[in-house]
């Protein structure tokens, strides 16, 4: 993917140890997935521990609005096979499934003795969890942010009644164990931060563009996606992101805006559950 990452470059991340504390002091854990990636945004050890040692625990599929309501409900059927959890599709921004998440949170926390009950919120870097702690409680309380680094992002465990006698922590993301490099690599460091982040943009580019090559031609008015470091030179030049002296088009600048519009949504791309 180009010159290596620096680790001093990438945003505060959960220690395993602590959430592997935290994971056994909950009785409920909710693993927060990006839906248009479940599984390159699943961190295997998160859900290896969930599996072992929580009461409950729940999977929850955030910015389900940006998905094809087909390929949420085919992803909720695999993963709740594979994986042996309930599954619930989600939005937080567009308050999309909330309401069932609700019902089905109160309903574990009958099932738990003693005057409260813990839940953890976890997961990789920017899938929604504060955002949906938010939405649950019905006020802003968790801290969120769209980009990684970018003020408002969560560095703290943080503790919040939710309703009753059910409380929720909130967490950093999760060092992304994951197989998708792509993924991980956009959701650990601030896009200012990657060594080569046309490298990464033109990763996205040819991501996008294999599946969705309309949308990229659309979203940036480009003729021909097929060639990504061509796309991120007319990106650079619509927005006269060009060096004075010799006219070149500054490829870092544009590949700023592919690697944010891919985090944001505003770049389509999802996958669709192995056959």
């Amino acid at each position: 993917m180009g010159r290596k990452e620096k680790k001093r470059d990438r945003i505060v991340l959960a220690r395993w140890g602590d959430l592997y504390r935290l994971l056994g002091e909950s009785e409920i854990v909710l693993i927060v997935l990006d839906a248009r990636n479940p599984l390159g945004t699943l961190s295997r050890r998160l859900a290896s521990w969930a599996r072992r040692k929580a009461d409950h625990w729940v999977l929850v599929l955030n910015k389900a609005d940006l998905v094809p309501p087909e390929v949420v409900f085919a992803w909720r059927g695999y993963l709740e096979e594979r994986m042996d959890a309930p599954t619930v599709a989600t939005s937080a921004t567009q308050r999309m499934g909330t309401l069932q998440l609700r019902r089905l949170l109160r309903r574990l926390a009958r099932d738990v003795e003693g005057p409260r009950v813990r839940m953890l919120v976890a997961g990789v870097p920017k899938t929604g969890k504060s955002s949906l702690i938010n939405v649950l409680r019905g006020r802003h309380s968790a801290s969120t942010s769209l980009y990684p680094g970018s003020p408002g992002y969560t560095r703290t465990y943080t503790l919040y009644r939710l309703e009753g006698r059910l409380y929720v922590y909130d967490t950093p993301g999760t060092a992304p164990d994951v197989s998708d490099e792509l993924e991980r690599l956009v959701r650990i460091y601030p896009p200012e931060k990657l060594r080569a982040p046309e490298r990464v943009a033109a990763r996205i580019i040819e991501r996008v563009s294999t599946r969705f090559p309309h949308h990229v031609r659309e979203v940036y008015k480009v003729e021909d996606p097929g060639d990504p470091y061509r796309v991120l030179e007319e990106i650079a030049r619509r927005r006269g992101w060009v060096e004075k002296t010799t006219g070149e088009p500054l490829l870092e600048q544009a590949a700023l805006v592919v690697i944010r519009d891919y985090l944001s949504g505003r770049l389509l791309y999802y996958v669709e559950p192995p056959r």
